[in-house]
């Protein structure tokens, strides 16, 4: 396995990982791509960047999707035959032995539901390691534990989900709170909404976070929070 970044002063912020998911239409989720600073490839969706016009600036994975030349590939090109984890394990172990945080993650969903469950998972397993951000057309996905304040506007579609069973949830300025309660692994935290510009979750256990942007689900203006 390469560790080991070569020429790591060419590497900027922020870090973008494209997984081999749907490749992102939305304006805010393709602006993500178009402002990398690097843009990590895992395997396939190497060739969906390129056809859309742009070039990875590493691919990781076993490689049995892409069909990107090694030789003639400019980038970092880092093979890893394992067959026990994923493509997107391999980039997030990759990255954390690099020591590259925060990432942005576009392509985790809407292809197949078996790798979007599985992406959440991972989302959770290194969310104690990394700075992550899941970024789909529909809404910013991040993964905590412990107290979080959230920038938000009024009526954003807010969903939490428990990852394991939480003994006590409390949250501020959404419209149904919770108050220091046990939080089941269930559905019950789907489709709660913000009162303001700020929301804060205070949780013993790690839960999942969703939050919509304003042009999805207003069709209106592509700004994104």
């Amino acid at each position: 396995m390469n560790i080991d970044l070569l020429d790591k002063q060419y590497f900027n912020k922020p870090f973008i990982i494209l997984a081999n998911g749907q490749y992102p239409s939305h304006p805010a989720a393709l602006n993500k791509l178009h402002t990398a600073g690097a843009i990590i490839c895992t395997d396939g969706s190497a060739n969906k960047l390129l056809e859309n016009g742009l070039t990875p600036n590493v691919i990781i994975g076993d490689m049995d999707s892409t069909t990107v030349d090694q030789n003639s590939f400019k980038g970092l090109y880092v093979k890893i035959i394992d067959q026990d984890n994923t493509d997107l394990d391999k980039a997030f172990e990759w990255c954390k032995l690099n020591n590259l945080s925060p990432l942005t993650v576009l392509g985790t969903s809407q292809l197949r539901e078996d790798h979007t469950i599985g992406n959440l998972i991972l989302l959770a397993n290194y969310s104690d390691e990394l700075d992550i951000n899941f970024v789909t057309d529909y809404f910013t996905i991040t993964c905590h534990h412990g107290k979080r304040s959230f920038t938000s506007f009024k009526k954003q579609l807010v969903s939490i989900v428990p990852v394991e069973d939480i003994q006590s949830i409390t949250t501020e300025g959404l419209e149904f709170p919770l108050i220091d309660e046990p939080f089941p692994l269930s559905s019950r935290g789907i489709s709660n909404r913000a009162t303001g510009h700020q929301f804060i979750i205070t949780s013993s256990g790690k839960i999942w976070v969703f939050r919509d942007r304003k042009s999805t689900r207003l069709n209106s203006s592509h700004s994104e929070i």
